[in-house]
């Protein structure tokens, strides 16, 4: 067995620290991807390596070809003990970019699917931690694909079980070799002689019998292969979230989860939400997984829950923990309908004693504890005669995660409403705000909402909390006359004490998301000046606030360019509908068009159209894929190349060959499945185009404008 199961995290981590406690200087390598999901999971183990003493090397990567320039180095560096793939690694062979030497040890931490069957069936070597997916629904496929790397390839010439057996025996013993290597050569050469030194004359008998066991043994392979095609077939998506995985390892190896590591869970879950990686089941499966580990570690902090009467109320039962496997049994409303207290949810716990219900971060100090009330009650003439404030109340600064109801608005918190409704993609794409109709639509809208004009372009932290509890209460109540019935969902907040505003995970995802695209657009933005690169400016700004902020300012910035962008496509009718898909391309004269060589930035985009398009088209065209290309910045003007990437609705209807078998389904993802990854391939050999399809997402690829 080389991947690891979900309850067994704990043991490729041993094997790594196991090889660390022999080198002195630094013996693991981290290999990052760029992305919210990886940077998160890159915070949890590095708390694990730096409380364990494992010296660590970080590197970030955004595709194959940079871990390839690495393999050179890694292979005289002698000193790097273990690798580790941080949501990269898991859709390619490791044997392919990396040259595995006897003493290493690789661990795979990826959200990306399908896997590679050669790292999860393969080597001992590497090490892929599984969701459950592996363990629970791959049983068949391993079956193939064991049979067809390592049975008898001569179909059937052991005749009798002591024969198979001396087979199968070999073919364990090639399990854990380096696929080409001599030793694996010398296993097949032996087994070749072995083989031809057993036939020997055989009666009539016996040869039928031989050839009908050929015959069956060539279908039970050309079946397994079938499975093993289609299984690759299904396209790419996304399993459990690399930030989760992280906390579970830290969990099974003794560590208690902290504020900072559930925290950096919640946002690296959050992300697949985002970026629409997984669907709504899942991300529903994701909060209900989250739910006990945030009570755990902020107990008093209480949810803020809304009814349908617009009362707050708090709520603190407990559900399923992090490592639990529960089944989702019923729909993301359903989740939303409990943290919104619609009728039929449980009554509330008993409410913690000694709270102020005017501010719950104000706890009451009995009487008889208040040392500077029992002072002045002693005779003190004055407060500074007692040496204590009289105050019977001792203000607690809230650093706190708790459960939240948010608006699909982005930015809310860090902007007016007006413009987070304006800028979000959700309010746009329905109300069509780039349009004298659209526009008034949004002020009637706002109108309902019971808020002024002044109240909407006002900042939302300044807002009155009357109004703002109104805000969600009636955007439940009318949101589906305006087509935006689910504009409320679950999710977690974090409060960073005084002075500073609570800031949501969703938030904090496009915070990240921004700043690790900081050197396409921080020069345009001048009140943001931070000297990290991208990469570490996002990795810093999980735990500072300062620089968070510069990302919340950047993410607004870049929320602008994407709906500015993307008005200016649909203006101009830049956007053409196929008859399988929707194209649109990007020309180089686009003012922002440099932002888009990212493939977070053009993802947003793509998203932004086609939902807009979704929105505004005929029935039969509704679901259609979207591509969407953009040109790449270069260093050099000797080749003028375009970055495309295909995105799948999540409820594409996709018809594949095995679509009942187990490894099509998926906890997260559901059916959705992306097969761009795989038609950008064939359709670049069909027509010798010269593309580069080395990124993480299968769905993403560089091309020459000419091609």
């Amino acid at each position: 067995m080389v991947y690891v199961s979900s309850t067994h995290y704990e043991d490729a981590y041993r094997r790594i620290a196991d090889t660390a406690a022999t080198t002195a200087g630094a013996s693991v390598l981290l290999f990052v991807s760029m992305d919210a999901d990886a940077l998160c999971a890159l915070r949890i183990l590095t708390s694990l390596f730096k409380r364990d003493s494992i010296a660590h090397k970080i590197v970030p990567v955004s595709n194959y070809a940079e871990i390839t320039s690495m393999n050179q180095t890694l292979a005289q560096n002698q000193q790097i003990k273990s690798i580790v793939f941080l949501n990269c690694g898991a859709q390619t062979d490791v044997q392919d970019f990396v040259t595995l030497r006897d003493d290493l040890v690789v661990m795979v931490i990826d959200s990306h699917r399908p896997f590679n069957l050669y790292n999860v069936f393969w080597h001992e070597q590497v090490q892929c931690l599984d969701d459950g997916d592996v363990e629970k629904n791959m049983g068949e496929l391993r079956e193939a694909f064991e049979d067809i790397e390592f049975g008898d390839s001569s179909s059937g010439e052991d005749s009798d079980e002591s024969e198979d057996e001396g087979s199968d025996q070999d073919n364990e013993s090639r399990i854990g070799h380096k696929r080409g290597s001599s030793e694996m050569l010398g296993d097949l050469a032996k087994n070749d002689r072995q083989r031809r030194k057993r036939k020997t004359d055989l009666d009539p008998e016996s040869f039928m019998r031989m050839q009908q066991q050929k015959a069956e043994r060539r279908d039970a392979r050309a079946a397994h292969q079938q499975m093993i095609q289609a299984y690759y077939a299904q396209g790419s998506y996304y399993g459990q979230s690399c930030a989760i995985s992280t906390l579970m390892l830290a969990e099974q190896l003794g560590h208690p989860p902290s504020l900072d590591t559930v925290w950096w869970a919640v946002v690296g879950a959050t992300s697949q939400h985002v970026l629409q990686h997984i669907d709504s089941d899942g991300y529903a499966e994701v909060v209900r997984r989250m739910r006990d580990l945030v009570r755990r570690v902020c107990p008093t902090a209480s949810t803020t829950r809304l009814n349908i009467d617009g009362n707050a109320r708090s709520s603190n039962t407990s559900e399923s923990a992090l490592g639990s496997s529960a089944t989702v049994t019923s729909s993301s409303q359903a989740l939303l309908d409990s943290q919104l207290g619609l009728p039929g949810q449980p009554d509330d716990p008993p409410q913690r004693e000694n709270i102020d219900p005017f501010n719950p971060y104000l706890e009451m100090i009995p009487e008889d504890e208040d040392e500077g009330y029992l002072r002045a009650r002693a005779g003190a003439a004055s407060n500074g005669e007692a040496g204590l404030l009289t105050s019977s109340k001792n203000i607690e600064q809230s650093v706190a995660i708790s459960e939240s109801t948010e608006l699909k608005f982005l930015l809310l918190r860090h902007w007016s409403l007006t413009n987070a409704m304006q800028y979000s993609p959700y309010v746009a794409t329905r109300l069509g705000t780039w349009s004298s109709k659209g526009r008034s639509r949004l002020d009637l809208l706002v109108a309902k909402l019971g808020l002024s004009r002044a109240e909407a372009q006002a900042p939302f932290l300044h807002l009155d909390p009357e109004l703002k509890l109104q805000l969600y209460r009636k955007m439940h109540a009318i949101g589906a006359d305006y087509n935006m019935a689910d504009s409320l969902y679950a999710g977690f907040v974090r409060d960073y004490g005084w002075r500073k505003s609570r800031v949501s995970a969703s938030d904090m995802v496009l915070a990240i998301l921004a700043l690790l695209q900081k050197d396409a657009w921080a020069g345009e933005y001048e009140s943001i000046h931070i000297s990290a690169s991208g990469f570490f400016a996002a990795y810093d700004s999980l735990s500072q606030f300062d620089i968070l902020r510069a990302g919340l300012h950047g993410a607004q910035h870049l929320q602008r360019l994407v709906v500015g962008q993307g008005i200016s496509m649909l203006e101009r009718q830049a956007v053409k509908t196929l008859r399988v898909f929707r194209l649109a391309i990007l020309g180089e004269l686009e003012s922002s068009s440099h932002v888009f060589g990212s493939p977070f930035a053009l993802r947003q985009l793509a998203l932004f159209l086609m939902q807009t398009l979704r929105e505004r088209s005929k029935s039969a065209h509704a679901r259609l894929p979207f591509i969407i290309a953009g040109p790449i910045a270069q260093e050099t003007s000797e080749v003028d190349k375009l970055m495309v990437l295909g995105i799948t609705p999540m409820d594409y209807p996709l018809v594949r060959p095995h679509m009942d078998a187990p490894f099509n389904r998926s906890t997260y993802a559901g059916e959705s499945r992306n097969h761009f990854g795989i038609v950008f391939e064939q359709v670049a050999s069909e027509v010798g185009a010269e593309a580069k399809q080395g990124f993480f997402d299968s769905s993403v690829m560089e091309i020459r404008r000419s091609d």
